[in-house]
């Protein structure tokens, strides 16, 4: 008699078996040809078991995750499992074999007191000393532990990132804490000091230039050009299909770089601690060409709308023209400004395709579609100044070959 359920689906390029009941020596063989069988129809990406449904596992069912084991190229990762599960496998030794992990703690009774949202992501204070960020409804474990891996390698390149030490639910949602001494974002703290703003875009630009010296290490970093190329393709309700292969093309003109590429650097996503800028979301971190950060913050702070300035970046117009200033004097090392706003013909190519695709790169950071008129507004601005310049765009893409090195 069948004591357990098992799902398969394909989810982010990994196949997922979720697993509920109980598997012993009566049902361990057919659970084997069932697993076997899912396998065969879907031949690739790794292997992933969620077993919050399961209630035991005896040596039998071990079994069958040892000879499956042996068939597969990458680890079998076990996860969400209870706490009598997972004494199981320690005391049989089979969690030095696979990647086990029982789920989050959920820690929804937590005082916490809400900082503001970055990025889609939310950040809380809980008491003095921990910070907590979390994430969209319906981001995976899976991408909460990629970020967290990602952070890790950040910093080991130099670069200044806070490192959870524990992943959590809270209501219902992902998370991850940082132990921190009181911090705000720079945005936050302009608001109340808008005269340390010359100090802060200082800050600021060296922090973008470290962060551009550096080449990922140990980890491969996604590709800049693949998740562009990504966000194109998504833009189908808002763009033709023409429209769409333009955006490939233009993207496609960027030269490739292997260096460390932020993803989303504004005043609104990078915090102050005791005067040191910290970076604390890495869900957007890849590799590629410096023109994509330098693209993403001239759409932020130099866009024509001085309403969607003020709300991305916190400034008002003319603040944000001066942090643009003084930032890329520090990025660029105080090189002759004349070459600097050469450079900015380049920069602002690269922001208009980034301006096209904001849309498609709003839902995937934030987890809700962006409001109607603002989507309308980027596609009116694409249309307008970047379609019908299209082949000369790409020739001033084609030449953002910046690369700065430490």
């Amino acid at each position: 008699m069948e004591k357990y359920s098992l799902n398969a689906s394909m989810q982010n390029g990994k196949l997922y078996f979720k697993l509920a009941g109980r598997i012993d020596s009566t049902n361990s063989r057919e659970f084997g040809d069932v697993v076997a069988a899912e396998r065969i129809k879907h031949p690739l990406g790794s292997i992933v078991f969620n077993c919050t449904g399961l209630e035991y596992i005896s040596s039998a069912g071990l079994r069958v995750f040892l000879s499956l084991s042996n068939k597969e190229p990458e680890p079998i990762r076990i996860i969400n499992v209870s706490q009598k599960v997972y004494n199981i496998f320690d005391i049989t030794g089979f969690n030095r074999i696979f990647d086990v992990t029982m789920p989050p703690r959920d820690i929804s009774n937590e005082v916490a007191q809400k900082i503001g949202d970055t990025g889609g992501i939310t950040v809380y204070y809980i008491g003095d000393d921990t910070l907590m960020k979390i994430y969209p409804e319906g981001t995976s474990l899976e991408s909460v532990e990629q970020e967290r891996k990602y952070a890790q390698v950040a910093l080991v390149c130099g670069i200044p990132t806070l490192i959870a030490y524990d992943v959590v639910t809270y209501k219902g949602r992902y998370g991850m804490l940082y132990e921190l001494v009181k911090a705000n974002t720079v945005s936050a703290l302009l608001e109340n000091a808008p005269w340390k703003l010359e100090s802060y875009a200082e800050k600021m630009g060296n922090l973008l230039r470290l962060i551009h010296s550096s080449a990922p290490k140990a980890v491969s970093f996604p590709k800049a050009t693949d998740i562009y190329t990504d966000w194109a393709r998504k833009m189908t309700p808002w763009l033709h299909d023409n429209e769409i292969k333009i955006l490939i093309k233009l993207i496609g003109a960027i030269p490739e770089v292997n260096t460390i590429v932020y993803g989303n650097f504004h005043v609104r996503n990078v915090f102050v601690q005791r005067g040191e800028l910290i970076l604390l979301n890495m869900a957007g971190i890849c590799c590629g060409n410096p023109i994509y950060d330098l693209g993403t913050a001239y759409m932020i702070y130099l866009n024509e709308s001085e309403t969607l300035i003020k709300r991305m970046s916190g400034l008002e117009p003319l603040q944000a023209r001066k942090f643009w200033n003084v930032m890329m004097d520090a990025y660029f090392d105080k090189m002759n400004r004349d070459f600097i706003q050469e450079y900015e013909q380049t920069i602002r190519a690269a922001a208009l395709v980034r301006s096209a695709l904001y849309p498609a790169s709003f839902a995937a950071f934030h987890g809700v579609p962006m409001p109607k008129a603002d989507a309308e507004l980027f596609v009116s601005f694409a249309r307008r100044d970047l379609f019908p310049a299209a082949d000369h765009i790409q020739s001033i893409l084609s030449s953002a070959n910046l690369r700065l090195d430490a």
